[in-house]
């Protein structure tokens, strides 16, 4: 698309970096994904320096030149973008006596070209082992090797699964003149690729196949050219059977018979040809014979790397009852303990996100609030909008909509408003979406026009509930306390965390509701499926957001009698349900052991990766723990966490 709509897109993803920190700063404040983002930001302003100039010159290339103007130019560009461009320019050099041919367009150049500079070969370094070359049969052609490996010898892999063109068959293809190819033509070069690596052998060819195809877990055709291979070595023609028999034989002979899959180490350490194959080898033979006599054979392990011998000492110890330094933040040093005492409820502000994840494993939260570890993010295929980015839009849409309406006094809505509510609606989602691809510049225009029509529908149905009479009317939006560069937040709000009885709270109310009488209700928007069950007040620590939230109401407005808070699904994936749940003597109780928990925890620096039954399956720290962790934890002494499944037991 040129270097416009480069730069275009790089302006987009700063905004979409931008508006997540944000998202997150509004949500989940203690998220470390924040500071993902900065590192991200970094990065994105390294490339544009670099990436911008190198476009510029791609874009002053010429459409029709001489061989010796585009060999000038590309050297220029390798020796600008590479950093180690030798080898192209070397090649680039080859071609210089073509420098008076032209003029050429830029795809010709490239046909030059590309059969150069796809694949690079690299000299392997003198060995006293002897030197392995790896490569395509075509590469070997005019080639001799003392060994020769042809591996993949089963049907449909070598020789391959032969097929017409669908497009022009072979019977049309006979009728044109010119050599064009044809099936007899694709046989003949399977048959020749099969003496070219069979003849490059001086002394010995390996022939091998898979027994199982992998993929349809069912057994391997071998291919038919083993036989023939055969047929030229003895002058006999063999049948499969024998075929496999040689095969199974050979690989007893080799002493390669137990090798499995899940397991690439020969039956023998002897026979490994690297130390990991080494060592999975010997660990397999004591897998297989435990006993006296095996007793600290593999206690080489620990001395032949440190960082192996650590790993399998805390694996060790994650197996044992007690718990141990490898559960977690299990007995730590006093500085530790000092250091950790910044981090108590009351001493920092914490979003009851952070709080919610301590219910769910207190490892994540140590993670995650404490340490601000953010998982590594891997890159997706762009197939639908980001929950984040889509969340965001909602969020936008609902504050800009429900403003606009307060303002021209149209709430609370009745039924009577719903066809000039609609046109504000559609007013604000087209407003909205403009704005946010002016800023997010989408790469792929299709996914982000079924992401606002499946956002436009939502909302609509949104709208629909809105009119339907009710005791309570909007008040508030996006009220926030302990936040600063909100986007858009009610004129209420302050940069001040909300004190409550031994914890700092910060966060951001999505909807305040006021009834007739003057109560007020905290509404809490989500835009994913709906989780909490009907009758929860806190769900076992990981609903705690309408319940802080309507204590934080009663701090920011004393004089108002405040009834509760509520979850609001307000898309289809939660079907517009919600969870009211009651501020009263029990939900008060449950916060206060909540922030006791915690509290206690931190104090005495007792954080153990102790998850919650499912907890694993979507935690974003999976790779720091590895896999089991909870048949670990139900090994140990669960004296100490008889508090967490108290709290975990609560509605």
């Amino acid at each position: 698309g040129g270097r416009a709509r480069w730069a275009r897109r790089l302006d987009g993803l700063r905004a979409e970096l931008e508006l997540d920190r944000r998202t997150l700063d509004d949500r989940d404040p203690e998220s470390p994904r924040a500071l993902g983002i900065e590192r991200s930001l970094a990065d994105l302003a390294a490339l544009r320096a670099f990436a911008l100039p190198l476009l510029a010159a791609l874009d002053a290339l010429p459409a029709l030149a001489t061989w010796e103007v585009w060999l000038e130019a590309l050297s220029a560009l390798a020796s600008r973008a590479l950093r180690r461009p030798d080898r192209v320019l070397a090649i680039l050099a080859e071609l210089a006596p073509m420098g008076p041919v032209g003029p050429v367009k830029l795809h010709e150049v490239r046909i030059v070209l590309a059969a150069r500079l796809r694949d690079l070969l690299v000299a392997p370094e003198t060995s006293p082992a002897g030197r392995v070359f790896v490569g395509e049969t075509e590469s070997a052609r005019g080639l001799a090797f003392d060994v020769v490996f042809v591996p993949g010898l089963a049907e449909k892999l070598f020789p391959q699964k032969v097929q017409e063109d669908p497009i022009l068959q072979d019977a049309a293809r006979s009728a044109i003149e010119g050599l064009l190819e044809n099936n007899e033509h694709r046989v003949a070069e399977e048959r020749l690729a099969l003496r070219i690596a069979v003849g490059a052998a001086r002394e010995r060819v390996v022939l091998s196949y898979p027994r199982i195809d992998l993929d349809q877990a069912r057994p391997r055709v071998p291919s038919f050219y083993g036989l023939e291979v055969l047929r030229a070595a003895e002058g006999t023609l063999y049948g499969f059977e024998e075929l496999t028999r040689r095969a199974e034989r050979a690989a007893s002979t080799d002493g390669a018979a137990a090798t499995r899959l899940g397991w690439p180490a020969p039956a023998s350490p002897a026979d490994a040809i690297d130390d990991a194959e080494h060592d999975l080898s010997l660990l397999a033979s004591l897998l297989h014979r435990p006993g006296a006599e095996t007793r600290g054979a593999a206690r080489y392990l620990l001395h032949a790397n440190v960082h192996l011998a650590r790993a399998l000492r805390f694996r060790a110890r994650r197996w044992i009852p007690k718990w141990t330094v490898a559960d977690g933040l299990v007995t730590p040093a006093p500085e530790a303990l000092a250091a950790l005492a910044r981090h108590l409820p009351a001493a920092r502000a914490f979003s009851p996100t952070a709080l919610q994840h301590f219910a769910a494993c207190p490892y994540r939260f140590l993670l995650q609030a404490v340490h601000r570890l953010a998982p590594r993010e891997a890159p997706e295929a762009i197939e639908e909008l980001d929950p984040l980015q889509r969340g965001s839009l909602v969020h936008e849409v609902l504050f800009e909509l429900n403003t606009a309406l307060r303002d021209e006094g149209r709430l609370p809505l009745s039924r009577a408003d719903y066809d000039f509510a609609r046109d504000k609606l559609d007013e604000v989602v087209d407003r909205v979406a403009a704005r946010f691809r002016d800023e997010l510049a989408p790469a792929i225009d299709r996914v982000w026009d079924d992401g606002i029509a499946s956002i436009r529908a939502d909302v609509r149905e949104w709208l629909a509930h809105a009119v339907e009479p009710s005791d309570w009317a909007p008040h508030k939006f996006e009220l926030s306390f302990g936040l600063t560069e909100r986007r858009a937040a009610d004129a209420a709000s302050t940069p001040e965390p909300v004190e409550l009885p031994g914890l700092r709270l910060r966060g951001s109310i999505d909807l305040v509701e006021r009834r007739a009488d003057g109560a007020l209700r905290a509404t809490d928007y989500k835009t994913g499926r709906a989780r909490a069950k009907a009758d929860a007040v806190i769900g076992g620590g990981e609903t705690l957001q309408p319940v802080l939230y309507a204590m934080a109401l009663e701090k920011l407005f004393p004089e108002a009698h405040v009834e509760g808070g509520r979850l609001y699904y307000c898309t289809s994936a939660g079907g517009y349900a919600e969870v009211s749940i009651r501020l009263d003597d029990y939900a008060r109780r449950a916060v206060a052991e909540v922030v006791a928990l915690v509290t206690d925890s931190v104090q005495h620096g007792f954080i153990p990766a102790a998850p919650a039954k499912g907890a694993c399956d979507y935690c974003d720290y999976r790779a720091v723990c590895g896999p089991d962790e909870e048949q670990r934890v139900a090994r140990k002494n669960r004296e100490k966490l008889v508090p967490l499944r108290k709290l975990r037991d609560m509605p």
